[in-house]
Order: structure tokens, then C-alpha cells, then sequence
């Protein structure tokens, strides 16, 4: 597995004129995004629950942002995002599903009713990073659909938990690996040629939010910047032939994955299973 190249100027250069949806766009890896892509020159629209943070990029972008306050568990917030960015900007271009949350974990707690049974376990985590990855892939393709000319790309930011177990996040790991599954459900099921679904999973990414225990136990592993986390978000809508991928973000060098699975599929599977499997898909007619 290697190491994707770098991006360049000339290539973030692309993105000028573009219109950019951001979810959980007004902090960290989305707030990063949002910068880099304004920066050259693209139009960006931003979701985000948390109104002043959003105020304050509207007041320091200044111009080609808008900001609307979403919650993306609810359907109605995502197609009001979608909406309000298609009057304002005229396009949608590429839709970076970034919001998510790491709380909400009540599978092990001893909350017990009043009559000695456990509580209804809280499910936000679910709806907010899997269930928004959804409603965001829905919107998304409809107003992919309405530029038929243009290539379109959606890009899903799940997680190291996509891949590894991360206890004690239960929710959060079914959550972000239920992201990595809806982009492989996709990726080959696509109305267009001309539209794209790729995800990104970051491993420890420093932020202020990052409690000092977690960077001391952390010590000198790689770890990203939401600014490097943000490139690869930012990637495959400047390449535009990656389809269907996952990139593993570590100190802001980014490895594609699922290549290297595909390759290595008969030492885990089995020469002739494997064989099997692909012909299998085939019969299916569902690519490989």
C-alpha cells in the first residue's frame, strides 16, 4: 500500500468556481476544508449546528460562504442545506459528509428503570454518523443529477473505526463502520460515470478538543492536523478517477486501502474462494 501523493497548488487551483457542501463544516476537519477550498476560490456552504461558529465564518470569509444551521440526523435539515446552496450558488459540485460525534454511549452504563431493567441505549451516535452520511448521499446525488455535464463527487469522512475496534465506542464504531459499508454499497451502483463516492478514515487527529491524557498516552505515533485530514477530504475531488476508495490518513500521509485488500483477498479468503467470489459478483453483475 503506498503513499498518495501530496496535493499541489495547481491542483487545489481546480476547485476555484466549484461549489463546496461541508457538513460539520465550522470547526476542526471540516472547518480546515472550508479554508483551503475558499482560499482558491471555490464557493462553500457550511453546515454546522453551532450557530456562532458558523456567524464567525461567514463574517471572516466574507464572501462565496453560507452557513446553515443543521442538524444532519434530520432529513429536513440536510434538504434545506442542499436547497438553500443550489438558490445561492447555482450548483453543487462536491459534498464533503464530514459531521459526526464520538458521545452518546450508553451500551455498557447500569441506568436501570424503575422497575430493574436496563434503559433504551441513546442511538444519536448512529443517527448522526451513519444515518447523516445517508441523507447526505441522497441529497447529494439528486443535485448531482440536475448537472448531468459535470463531474460530482461525494466524499464520506468515516473513521479509523471504520476499520479497527475502538472500545469503549460501541455506537461510534457500528456508526463509522456503517459509513465505510455505505460507501462500498455505492461505489459501483452510481447513476453516472461522472459522479464519484470515496471516504476518508483519519487514525488520531490533534485538536484543542483533544484531552492532554489521550496526546500523553499517544506519545510520537503519527498523528494528523485537521488541515491534513482536510486535503484528503479535498482529494478525490481533484482527482477525479478515484472512485470507491478509502484513505487512511496517519500523520497527514494518506494510503489507500481498498486496492490492497482486493490484492490480497486470496491469502485471506483463499485462492479458490476468492475465485469464487469474483465470479460470483460477476454473475451478479456487480464489478470488482
Amino acid at each position: 500500500m503506498a503513499v498518495l501523493a501530496e496535493l499541489t497548488d495547481q491542483e487545489l487551483s481546480r476547485l476555484k468556481g466549484k461549489t463546496v457542501i461541508i457538513t460539520g463544516g465550522a470547526s476542526g476537519i471540516g472547518r480546515a476544508a472550508a479554508h483551503i477550498a475558499h482560499a482558491v476560490g471555490a464557493n462553500v456552504a457550511i453546515a454546522d449546528l453551532r450557530e456562532d461558529a458558523g456567524e464567525g465564518i461567514i463574517n471572516e470569509f466574507r464572501e462565496r460562504i453560507l452557513y446553515v444551521k443543521a442538524d444532519v440526523s434530520s432529513w429536513a435539515d440536510v434538504l434545506n442545506l442542499f436547497t438553500k446552496t443550489w438558490e445561492t450558488f447555482g450548483s453543487v459540485d462536491v459534498v464533503l459528509s464530514n459531521a459526526g460525534v464520538n458521545q452518546f454511549e450508553s451500551i455498557l452504563d447500569e441506568t436501570l428503570t424503575e422497575d430493574g431493567l436496563p434503559t433504551e441505549p441513546s442511538m444519536k451516535s448512529i443517527e448522526v454518523n451513519l444515518h447523516g452520511a445517508a441523507y447526505c448521499a441522497r441529497a447529494a446525488l439528486h443535485f448531482f443529477r440536475k448537472q448531468p455535464e459535470k463531474r460530482c463527487q461525494l466524499v464520506f469522512t468515516g473513521s479509523a473505526a471504520s476499520i479497527l475496534d475502538t472500545p469503549p465506542l460501541f455506537l461510534y464504531c457500528a456508526g463509522k463502520h456503517g459509513v465505510l459499508g455505505l460507501m462500498r454499497g455505492m461505489r459501483l451502483g452510481l447513476p453516472s460515470d461522472r459522479i464519484t463516492v470515496n471516504m476518508v478514515a483519519p487514525w488520531m487527529t490533534v485538536s484543542p478538543m483533544l484531552p492532554d491524557w489521550i496526546r500523553e498516552k499517544w506519545g510520537d505515533l503519527p498523528a494528523n492536523t485537521p488541515a491534513g485530514v482536510a486535503k484528503a477530504l479535498l482529494l478525490p475531488a481533484l482527482r477525479p478517477e478515484m472512485n470507491g476508495k478509502t484513505m487512511w490518513v496517519a500523520g497527514n500521509d494518506i494510503v489507500e486501502v481498498e486496492d490492497g485488500l482486493y490484492r490480497t483477498r486470496p491469502q485471506w479468503l483463499g485462492e479458490e474462494l476468492s475465485k469464487c467470489v469474483d465470479e460470483g459478483q460477476k454473475r451478479m453483475n456487480i464489478g470488482t
